[in-house]
């Protein structure tokens, strides 16, 4: 009777549901808390249509997946094209006009489309698809690392040179710290990781210098927004920030004060941040529920974090591309939550990167469950490979 149980059991994912489940309950309810029912009911729609892509992804086995990375980053990078030649205005109706001199969405019926949010999952599926290929009979030549990294490069490079026309500075670094995690853990010969480290290490040390010595140049020269310069010298030297940004930095930083330890309660702010439901989420957080609230969130985010580091480890013998792949998808985690919640609690610059799984958005969720239904998929077939392994 236990066997014929054992047998018959499913292999869901329990604690990953869970986890996906919390984060919906707690983003519903910040947005609420943020800006009422009308935009928390949105929040719900995008949620249900991202949990119906996941089931929809789980009729796909890892090798049908791999496959279609190849299509899926064409995709998205194509998206990001067109983009940038879409006229702002057709017929009168609004499609492509820029907001915050970003030209970063479509704006269709009812709906918003934000193609770089879809691009970095795209981006982190070809990418494993490349690498997980790239040493099928073992140790590769430091010629083949060689191959390897500039197929890397040109796998972010192209998508990072479309989303900086748009310009989106954020994401691009985005990007860019997905591929040197990717680059890191992909078995690439040490010293050639050294050499990149170096070089990369030299450019951003560079650019800030330029940034922060030389902003006219920086403007019209590199093309960086005076917004996204402004951000940067707020870091650098929170004296020199703009009214508006001070306003954002320190707003978010009473709201979360005032929290306390339990919070004000679910829609009763009493200190106005502005892009609540997005950017400044956490600090909803923290002032509707507390030291608490945030502590419990932080928890949640740490545990998804090991759970995918642990899957990275465990999937790797039976499927390198899921392996690669939750590197990457971790990668983006870990950039979101460490920088959201940083420029919340006035520890990093404002980017506008949104906190992952949390914050208002449509793109922003479909794109995080797409990956999500990857990783749970990954998990999904590692329990099944060790459960035949051990029939």
């Amino acid at each position: 009777m236990s066997s014929t149980k054992k047998q018959t059991s499913p292999y869901y994912q329990g604690d990953l549901i869970f986890i996906i489940v919390a984060f919906f309950l707690i983003s519903v309810v910040s947005v609420y808390s943020a800006v009422g029912g009308g935009t928390a009911s949105k929040q719900v729609l995008y949620y249900l249509l991202g949990i119906l892509v996941v089931i929809g992804l789980l009729y796909f086995d890892l090798e049908q997946l791999e496959k279609l990375s190849l299509y899926v980053y064409i995709g998205f990078a194509l998206l990001c094209a067109i983009l940038l030649v879409s006229p702002s205005y057709i017929g009168g109706i609004r499609f492509a006009e820029p907001v915050n001199n970003a030209k970063s969405w479509f704006f269709l019926p009812g709906f918003s489309l934000q193609p770089s949010e879809f691009m970095k999952i795209g981006i982190i599926m070809y990418m494993a698809s490349v690498i997980g290929k790239a040493s099928p009979k073992g140790r590769r030549t430091l010629k083949e690392d060689i191959y390897l990294l500039l197929k890397i490069f040109a796998i972010a490079g192209i998508p990072i040179l479309l989303i900086m026309q748009q310009p989106d500075f954020g994401t691009s670094m985005v990007i860019v710290f997905i591929m040197g995690v990717m680059i890191f853990l992909s078995g690439i010969n040490w010293k050639l990781i050294a050499i990149i480290g170096g070089s990369a290490a030299t450019i951003i040390t560079i650019s800030f210098y330029i940034v922060v010595n030389f902003p006219d140049f920086a403007e019209n020269v590199l093309h960086i927004q005076k917004y996204q310069i402004d951000r940067v010298m707020t870091f650098i030297s929170p004296d020199q920030q703009t009214a508006d940004a001070k306003l954002q930095s320190e707003n978010a930083v009473k709201a979360i004060g005032s929290g306390e330890l339990t919070g004000n309660g679910i829609g009763n702010l009493k200190v106005h941040v502005p892009e609540a439901e997005t950017d400044f989420i956490f600090a909803v957080i923290g002032e509707s529920f507390g030291f608490l609230g945030c502590t419990i969130l932080v928890i949640f985010f740490f545990y998804l974090i090991y759970r995918l580091v642990v899957l990275t480890d465990r999937i790797f013998p039976f499927n390198k591309f899921a392996s690669y792949f939750c590197i990457g998808y971790t990668a983006l985690i870990v950039i979101h939550t460490f920088q959201n919640i940083g420029m919340n609690i006035g520890l990093m610059p404002i980017t506008g990167i949104p906190l992952l799984f949390i914050s208002y958005g449509g793109s922003s969720v479909l794109a995080v469950l797409i990956g999500f239904a990857i990783v749970y998929n990954a998990s999904y077939h590692l329990s099944k490979y060790q459960s035949y392994m051990f029939k």
